[in-house]
């Protein structure tokens, strides 16, 4: 039983509305102006918002969002999420910039995915989440690995030609939620 279903759908509302705002544009289906970091989990939250009341006009904007960003962010085999240094515009339309790549936005990627997947069982859903994952192991723009296994820890980013060595908390426990996730959806199957 989910609890506080007005608040669930007063939030949800208000990302329909903003969706409706920026979305006019035939080829623009998004919540703002612009693509950020972390973009995943509002279309998620709208599928979460769908399964708790049912609403369909959450569920679609939630698949149709999410598939825009797809496009965005998935170049051939491998993914390439919106950098931090510089947002994807609504008005530019180009396809994300090398480098500024996080682990974060990653991992909110293959939670989405898993529960895109889940409610569907659409298996392009699980491919994108190994594609995703492998972005760790040395699938990205640069071919270089952005999980450590020797120290077990997560490089903080990918940049236009180098790894960001640091190894900080947020990278290392973005890496650790993504693999849990697909090796759970994995498990389930």
């Amino acid at each position: 039983m989910v609890h506080n279903i007005p608040v669930i759908k007063k939030l949800a509302n208000q990302l329909v509305k903003l969706y409706r705002r920026e979305a006019k544009e035939s080829d623009w289906k998004w919540f703002e102006r612009y693509l950020t970091y972390g973009n995943s989990v509002l279309p998620e939250a709208l599928l979460y918002a769908w399964q708790a009341t049912g609403n369909e006009k959450y569920k679609h904007i939630a698949f149709e969002s999410f598939h825009f960003l797809l496009s965005k962010i998935i170049i051939g085999p491998n993914i390439k999420v919106i950098s931090n240094k510089g947002w994807l515009h609504k008005q530019n339309k180009k396809t994300p910039i090398n480098g500024g790549e996080q682990p974060i936005d990653i991992a909110y990627t293959i939670l989405a995915l898993s529960a895109f997947y889940k409610v569907s069982d659409n298996p392009q859903y699980l491919h994108l989440m190994q594609s995703a994952m492998n972005w760790f192991l040395g699938q990205n723009h640069l071919n270089q690995i952005i999980y450590n296994p020797a120290t077990g820890g997560c490089y903080d980013g990918l940049e236009e030609y180098n790894v960001n060595l640091n190894q900080g908390a947020e990278s290392t426990v973005s890496y650790l939620m993504a693999r849990l996730c697909l090796e759970k959806v994995k498990q389930d199957i």
